[in-house]
Order: structure tokens, then C-alpha cells, then sequence
């Protein structure tokens, strides 16, 4: 059983990388201007607000499009789009992790200017 946790938790930690690599070479098309432009357009364009809270639900909009996909495919162990679609998953959780913590921020932040 050891070597086979052992086998999960390299292939695992090979993903994380891979999954990083994704992030970076996603990142650059929206260059170094907003790194949040497509969740920031797609909630203006649904919401008509670029706030946290719907830069949040658009990002969860773009995920479920890609966990559909993987619903409706079924797993096929050579199909490259459903691997696909999981790493993007993978990387909408960690975008929506950063911004449900930078929305803590930015609310206490504001908290702080209030009782001043």
C-alpha cells in the first residue's frame, strides 16, 4: 500500500505542477493590465458589476460549463478534452480560492476604515 500511495502522491504533485504550468500560460493572455479581466468582463456582462461577489459567481459560471462537459462525457481514459476541462476546474478553484481570500481582505480593510 505504500508504494502505491507512493504512486498517487508523485502523480499528484506532477499535476499540481502541470496545473501550475496551465495557470501560468493561461495568465499571459491577459497580460500584465488585469489578471482578472475575463471574470471581471464576464461579470459586468451578466451582472453589470465587477465586484468581488460577481467576479466569484462568474468564475463558478465558467467552471460548471467545464464540470457539464465532464458530467455529460463521462470518463474515457483517452480523452484529451475531459482531461482538459478537469486541469481548468482545477485552476478556477485556486483563481475563486484567491479571490474568496482577497474578498476577506478587502472587507476587513474596509471594517478598519469604518471605525475610524
Amino acid at each position: 500500500m505504500s508504494e502505491k500511495t507512493n504512486d498517487l502522491t508523485e502523480s499528484c504533485i506532477n499535476k499540481f505542477h502541470e496545473l501550475a504550468n496551465l495557470f501560468k500560460e493561461k495568465n499571459k493572455q491577459y497580460g500584465d493590465k488585469d489578471q482578472l479581466a475575463n471574470f471581471r468582463n464576464g461579470a459586468m456582462l451578466q451582472y453589470g458589476d465587477d465586484s468581488w461577489e460577481y467576479m466569484y459567481e462568474t468564475a463558478k459560471s465558467y467552471c460548471l460549463k467545464h464540470v457539464a462537459h465532464v458530467f455529460g462525457a463521462g470518463q474515457t481514459i483517452n480523452d484529451k478534452k475531459i482531461s482538459e476541462s478537469l486541469g481548468d476546474i482545477a485552476v478556477y478553484c485556486i483563481i475563486m480560492q484567491h479571490m474568496v481570500e482577497n474578498n476577506k481582505q478587502a472587507a476587513e480593510k474596509t471594517k478598519e476604515y469604518d471605525h475610524e
